[in-house]
């Protein structure tokens, strides 16, 4: 039996999303040296190599290619779980996509998927999961919202709207799963990842934003991870409904 296969060891399970790159990798790499086993879910194939490196480092992980606006994928994903692994106390809604479109232009399409995304996905994973993490007696979600939510986005009102929602979705979720879930998001700004760069932003423009930003950079990956690490764990035990600014003061909640 490999690693994948194996059980979690006595790890607390967690399951990221959109951990194939940028954010989601720093989680998922943040959280298993933390001592969480991992799973990772993501459209991209290249979480298979994130699984991998984490298991080469003695840390319990498995990928599966799920779409997070599929419910029967992630129904299908976790009924093939080993007993082992539907221990979860943890999951990090993190899969998000932000296509640039001219809002007079953009096509219904286009809005539904950014929704369907960003938004109905976490909320597909987080009721798919929440019976196995209330099984466990207490957990923790975390959501990714953003910035555009507060600040909106230019050629991205799709975006905007999607993480506004988690907002509104990370509120009432904590209210009803309240006191065995704790549910709160973090609100990253302008982040080294290949997110910004899909505009056409080169990687001088991009770090020239550090400028403005009273911490005088822009934020790197394991930044958000940190946070997102900290709302998981025990030292955030009685915080739940609320949004953590990560973006090095560029916006003041």
């Amino acid at each position: 039996m490999n690693r994948e296969e194996a059980s979690p060891e006595g790890r607390p399970v967690a399951v990221v999303t959109g951990a194939a790159k940028g954010i989601g990798r720093a989680i998922a790499e943040r959280l298993g040296s933390d001592g969480w086993a991992l799973v990772l879910w993501d459209v991209l194939g290249e979480g298979a190599a994130v699984a991998a490196r984490l298991r080469e480092q003695d840390i319990p992980a498995r990928f599966e290619q799920v779409d997070v606006s599929d419910e029967e994928a992630i129904l299908a994903a976790i009924s093939s779980w080993p007993v082992g692994w539907r221990k979860v106390r943890g999951l990090v809604n993190n899969a998000g996509i932000f296509p640039r479109s001219e809002a007079l232009s953009m096509s219904s399409a286009v809005w539904n998927r950014v929704l369907a995304v960003n938004l109905t996905g976490a909320f597909l994973c987080s009721r798919a999961l929440a019976p196995l993490i209330l099984a466990q007696g207490q957990g923790a979600i975390v959501n990714l919202a953003s910035g555009r939510a507060y600040a909106g986005a230019k050629l991205g009102c799709a975006y905007a709207a999607s993480k506004a929602g988690i907002l509104g979705l990370t509120r009432s979720l904590a209210l009803e799963w309240a006191p065995a879930i704790r549910v709160n998001c973090v609100v990253p700004g302008v982040t080294d990842t290949d997110q910004p760069r899909e505009a056409g932003i080169d990687d001088a423009t991009l770090y020239a934003r550090g400028a403005s930003i009273p911490l005088g950079r822009i934020g790197r990956p394991d930044d958000v991870a940190k946070g997102v690490a900290f709302l998981l764990g025990p030292d955030a035990e009685y915080i739940t409904g609320q949004a953590l600014f990560i973006n090095g003061g560029a916006l003041m909640g």
